[in-house]
């Protein structure tokens, strides 16, 4: 092989091997690119499963709280469920006090907004009697013979009520679900201990 012949050898072999680099770096990047995407996928579908069961764990601390208050102020306490005029959902939980036989608003403690379009079902037994009656702080209303007007009134009606005894009202349970997750979130009293509790079921 003459000179001319190796160096333009050289020069050939050279040229393969760069562009045989080229091509292994260009597979490379590829690669890795594709496995930044799925973890970035992996990640975001592991942080859409988790939002719901933090949003779960949030509603069961604010039931506790309000319990625990309940039992430390030896007064009931009960939640009132706000709904949507238009879809009819629970949107949020407003906390109430029984104060001199009326259902009251509590402003020191905070709602609970229900977000990720979180969905609730208030699964109680029905009662036959109001367990604690509420009546009037308006005074009577009467006509020209003095005779009285039928007024309607609106009472706050709690779905569920927090006894200073340690026991809730109606028994029942209180479902929290969401259109997007195959499980449900289930609250209710538990007698043994003396609490709030929540179980996860698939649906």
């Amino acid at each position: 092989m003459s000179f001319k012949e190796k160096v333009s050898f050289d020069q050939e072999l050279a040229m393969n091997n760069s562009r045989g680099f080229t091509l292994i770096e260009l597979l490379v990047t590829v690669a890795i690119l594709v496995i930044l995407l799925l973890i970035g996928i992996v990640c975001v579908n592991q942080s859409s499963e988790r939002r719901y069961p933090a949003e779960a764990e949030k509603m069961l601390i604010w039931l506790q709280q309000i319990s625990q208050r309940s039992m430390l102020e030896g007064a009931a306490y009960g939640i009132v469920a706000k709904i949507d005029e238009n879809t009819e959902a629970t949107f949020a939980l407003h906390p109430v006090i029984y104060y001199r036989k009326r259902w009251v608003e509590v402003t020191s403690f905070e709602p609970f907004i229900i977000q990720h379009n979180g969905l609730v079902n208030w699964n109680m037994e029905s009662e036959e009697e109001e367990f604690l009656p509420q009546t009037s702080v308006s005074p009577p209303t009467f006509d020209k013979n003095s005779a009285i007007l039928d007024t309607q009134e609106d009472f706050l009606l709690p779905e569920l009520a927090f006894l200073p005894d340690g026991y809730t009202e109606p028994a029942g349970e209180i479902q929290l679900f969401f259109e997007s997750y195959n499980a449900s979130f289930n609250f209710w009293w538990d007698m043994n201990e003396s609490a709030i509790v929540m179980e996860r079921r698939e649906l």
